[in-house]
This record gives C-alpha cells, sequence and structure tokens, in this order.
C-alpha cells in the first residue's frame, strides 16, 4: 500500500483553519470582557492609597504619654488645644 502525501493537505489545512477560527473566537471574548471601575471606587482606592502612607502611631510618644498619664504627671495645656483648635492655616 502506497501512501500518497497529497491527499492529507486539504484535511489539514481545515484542521488549521478550524485551530484559528478558535482562536479568534477566544479573542474576540477577551476583548469583549472588560472591567469598569466606579467613581465611588476609584476615590475609595485613592484614600486607600493615601492612608497608607500616613506613617504609623508615634509608638514611643504614645507610651510617653501613657506613663505621664499613669504617673499623674500628664497636664493638659488648654491654651495650646484652643489655638490649634482656632488655628486658620
Amino acid at each position: 500500500m502506497k501512501i500518497d502525501g497529497t491527499s492529507m493537505s486539504p484535511i489539514g489545512s481545515v484542521q488549521a483553519t478550524n485551530r484559528i477560527n478558535q482562536v479568534h473566537k477566544k479573542t474576540l471574548v477577551s476583548e469583549a470582557d472588560k472591567v469598569a471601575v466606579s467613581d465611588k471606587a476609584q476615590v475609595f482606592q485613592a484614600l486607600l492609597q493615601k492612608a497608607k502612607e500616613i506613617p504609623d502611631l508615634r509608638e514611643e510618644r504614645v507610651r510617653t504619654l501613657a506613663e505621664q498619664i499613669d504617673r499623674g504627671e500628664f497636664q493638659v495645656n488648654a491654651q495650646k488645644i484652643a489655638e490649634k483648635l482656632f488655628d486658620t492655616n
């Protein structure tokens, strides 16, 4: 039995065409898949990023104030608080 190579080429081209069509269909579907983020979500993301940039609590300062409070040495400066509340800068 002799196998003729030319008789197989049409089958190969049909299979190749089918593969190209499958890839093309997948590409069209992926182009249609899009994500839209609302304005509120974008603002939230920006605020979240800003919050992450703020340095952590000044733990040493908090510890010092807590110790002063425990010892009864912490003094509230009402004048300084009032100035900061009414500061227009």
